[in-house]
């Protein structure tokens, strides 16, 4: 459910957000390239959260028990006849699955990305020895690599993708301790806890890696733990007064698992600041990698786990109450059987992640972080009123989407204290009563010197 997380405790002056100039063309408008970067971050960003909610409301009929006689107990479609009902796809290590073999796709697209600048530079060369030049590939202004590169220490290809392996199994605990949470929640108050992730990287990149958080930085931080404190208790105080909406214990639990998912993710960037910073590859092929060792671990390792452990989704075994465990595979594929429209929400979530994680790429190689951090708070906006919209006017009076209560205001106030937290975080918003700017600047040019 994740594109790939951008570290925002860091070291950096607050100039810093000014040194790389916006991707621009001579009439001063954004690139062909950052529209569609920004578009696809908009579209497919809020495409994802939907999605993966949608799924999670929808209904169909479990796995028939199998019967003494090997039997099954009904066929598709006629569990409610034999006094079975009908449950929700709740399947979070299904999605997690799922959202690692989207990410897998970029190693395909980066492999054709290097094909073609391979072939790029082969008829500039080419073209050069007509006109009489030299062969110039071994310097080219073509990255052969695929673009977004970065000059590491580690450039073993095994070694590399090994290590790569590591950060994904931060990414499969963090999602689908999100995707558990996102049962319980709306959309958009998932989305607005993720805030909460800025609280632990700071604290991650103090005690780990050994980075000085700015007092401005720290103030930053108390404002988005009073922001995520707003938007959860908005969310466990509007459940009292709707009766379909899960209990106030439920949503306590959502709430917290979205948060423990944060310090998870967290803990992914403290890792992959810790080890990627050393290997010889690109965020394309960083991200693919990292799908390809999701997709290992999720569905070879944790799928089977999950399987034989008891829980309460429906089990293995023969009568009518067969033993139940955390999550039947088998039961999600007879699900989507069951329900042809999980199969088209899931198609949909599978595009949305591999889209998703391209367009945050161009977005953070095309943009300043100022501009990130404005078209991140719009992605949330957009997944909120994307939701209002499923309840109000797509799919009214039904389980979908999210309605709006006297407590959504204190969302979102939530969710305007987020933005403006984040603004104070990066620099954007300076109180230079307050807080000393221009020592932190000189601080960094003398390590920066010194160095």
């Amino acid at each position: 459910m994740s594109e790939h997380p951008t570290d925002y405790a860091t070291d950096a002056p607050v100039e810093d957000n000014e040194q790389k100039p916006m991707e621009e063309d001579a009439q001063g408008s954004y690139t062909k390239k950052a529209i569609v970067g920004i578009c696809g971050m908009l579209s497919f960003g809020t495409g994802t959260m939907v999605s993966s909610k949608i799924m999670l409301d929808m209904s169909a009929c479990p796995t028939a028990p199998v019967m003494p006689d090997g039997s099954a107990m009904y066929e598709h479609g006629q569990c409610e006849a034999y006094g079975v009902d009908k449950k929700k796809f709740e399947k979070p290590w299904f999605q997690t699955g799922a959202m690692f073999t989207a990410m897998s796709m970029c190693i395909l697209m980066h492999i054709g990305v290097q094909i073609s600048n391979k072939r790029k530079q082969a008829l500039e060369d080419h073209e050069r020895m007509l006109a009489g030049g030299e062969e110039t590939s071994a310097v080219s202004n073509i990255d052969p690599n695929g673009g977004w590169l970065q000059k590491v220490a580690y450039t073993n290809p095994a070694l590399a993708n090994m290590f790569i392996g590591v950060p994904s199994v931060f990414d499969m605990i963090a999602t689908t301790l999100m995707t558990m949470g996102l049962i319980y929640i709306d959309v958009s108050v998932m989305q607005m806890l993720r805030g909460s992730m800025v609280i632990f990287s700071a604290i991650f990149c103090v005690f780990f890696l050994k980075r000085k958080i700015r007092p401005w930085m720290w103030a930053s931080v108390a404002l988005t733990a009073t922001a995520c404190a707003l938007v959860g208790v908005s969310c466990i105080e509007a459940s009292k007064n709707d009766v379909a909406a899960a209990s106030m214990a439920e949503q306590l639990y959502g709430c917290m698992l979205v948060v423990l998912s944060q310090f998870v993710q967290a803990g992914q960037i403290v890792c992959e600041d810790f080890l990627l910073s050393r290997i010889d590859a690109v965020p394309l092929q960083v991200v693919g990698m990292e799908g390809v060792w999701g997709s290992v671990v999720t569905c070879l390792i944790m799928w089977p786990i999950m399987y034989y452990i008891p829980g309460s989704d429906t089990g293995h075994g023969t009568g009518a109450t067969a033993d139940g465990c955390v999550e039947n595979i088998f039961d999600s594929f007879y699900m989507m059987a069951d329900n042809g429209q999980i199969i088209g929400w899931t198609i949909c979530y599978w595009i949305c992640i591999l889209f998703l994680n391209w367009s945050g790429m161009v977005v953070t190689d095309e943009l300043t972080s100022v501009h990130r951090t404005i078209f991140e708070a719009l992605r949330t906006a957009a997944i909120w009123v994307t939701d209002l919209a499923i309840n109000y006017v797509f799919a009214p009076h039904s389980v979908y989407g999210e309605s709006w209560t006297s407590w959504s205001w204190i969302q979102l106030a939530g969710f305007l204290l987020l933005i403006f937290s984040t603004q104070v975080y990066n620099g954007i918003v300076k109180y230079n009563k307050l807080f000393d700017y221009d020592s932190a600047v000189k601080a960094e040019e003398k390590s920066l010197l010194d160095n």
